[in-house]
C-alpha cells in the first residue's frame, strides 16, 4: 500500500487541504449568514424608519390644519375678550369719572 514515505506524505497533505477547503467553505457560509442578518437587520429599520416619517407627516398636516383653525378662533375670542373686558373696564372707568364729579359737586 504505501511504497515510502512520500506517500504518506501526499496523504497527510491531502487531508490537510481537504480539511482546509472544508473550514473555508464553512467560514463563508458563516460570513454569508452574517451579512444576510445584517440585510435583514437594515430593511427592518428603514420601514420602520419610513413609518416613523410618515407618521410625522401625517402629524404635521394635521398640526398644519389645526393652526389655520386655531388663528381663525384666537382672533374670534379675542375680539370677544377684547369687547368683554374693554366694556367692563369702560363702564367701571365711567362709574369712577361719574362718582368723582359727584363728589366735586357736593
Amino acid at each position: 500500500m504505501l511504497d515510502s514515505t512520500k506517500d504518506l506524505l501526499y496523504i497527510v497533505l491531502s487531508l490537510a487541504v481537504l480539511w482546509f477547503t472544508i473550514f473555508l467553505c464553512w467560514l463563508l457560509y458563516q460570513a454569508a449568514r452574517i451579512l444576510r442578518n445584517a440585510n435583514n437587520i437594515i430593511e427592518s429599520i428603514t420601514e420602520k424608519l419610513e413609518l416613523i416619517t410618515d407618521a410625522m407627516h401625517f402629524v404635521k398636516e394635521k398640526v398644519d390644519k389645526m393652526s389655520g383653525v386655531m388663528g381663525i378662533m384666537n382672533s374670534a375670542v379675542g375680539e370677544l375678550a377684547e369687547k368683554f373686558i374693554v366694556g367692563k373696564l369702560t363702564k367701571k372707568f365711567q362709574a369712577k369719572v361719574a362718582r368723582k364729579k359727584r363728589a366735586k359737586k357736593k
